[in-house]
């Protein structure tokens, strides 16, 4: 993995989004990945994380504290979290393992972004990056294999070992997602508004917009933002 990749890391860890309609879920559970559950308390945690480094990097970068919806944050946690899992269950069933110094270089060089955010989230933050660095290096190494070729370019056999990756799970694993987080369908989270009602009003249609407007978000009680 090159240093660019790894540098970038934070920031994709920071800015994703995921979900799905699902019967099948217990109490407790926000997602069901095959075998796995993934917890409501785990999608808190790594959603405090991602709001803390936003808020951590605009502070580190001078900018104003940003206005940022908690509930976004909470589904783009439940998108890295089961887009993670996806990529471990495919790794392990193809036998496909990431190297763990490459692992260790990505959270070496996001050390910085690490030490400046409260130590709270800190563990929560470096397991998130952790995730995402294995589940790359796995694509990357499944593409590589695929293309028949150790060298080819990052890019090229990550997009080779993402499409070797969703092509498995539609065969192999079944995924679902508390519906208050969004509609997940071919691997792509559709952020919802959080609650189980149609939005109706005008100010609930524009929350439930995947990006919704600064001066939406803005409106929001403290308790629906990230602290």
């Amino acid at each position: 993995m090159t240093r660019a990749r790894i540098a970038k890391m934070s920031a994709l860890v920071a800015g994703a989004a995921l979900a799905l309609s699902g019967c099948g879920l217990h109490p407790g559970a926000a997602a069901v990945v095959g075998d796995t559950t993934i917890s409501g308390a785990e999608v808190d945690d790594a959603a405090a994380a991602l709001c803390s480094a936003n808020i951590t990097g605009a502070k580190a970068r001078g900018e104003a504290k940003p206005d940022l919806a908690a509930r976004g944050a909470r589904q783009a946690a439940v998108q890295l979290l089961v887009d993670t899992e996806l990529s471990r269950q495919f790794g392990d069933a193809k036998g496909v393992e990431p190297e763990e110094s490459q692992v260790s270089a990505a959270l070496a060089q996001n050390k910085q972004t690490l030490d400046l955010l409260p130590e709270s989230n800190r563990a929560d933050f470096e397991t998130l990056l952790r995730g995402y660095a294995e589940g790359q290096l796995v694509l990357i190494t499944a593409g590589r294999q695929s293309l028949g070729d150790a060298t080819a370019a990052e890019d090229a056999a990550l997009s080779e070992g993402t499409k070797l990756r969703n092509k498995w799970v539609r065969s192999s694993v079944d995924v679902e997602v508390d519906p208050r987080y969004g509609t997940y369908a071919q691997g792509t989270l559709t952020p919802a508004s959080g609650s189980l009602s149609v939005p109706v009003s005008e100010n609930a249609t524009a929350g439930a917009n995947a990006d919704p407007a600064a001066t939406w978000v803005a409106a929001l009680p403290m308790s629906q933002k990230c602290g």
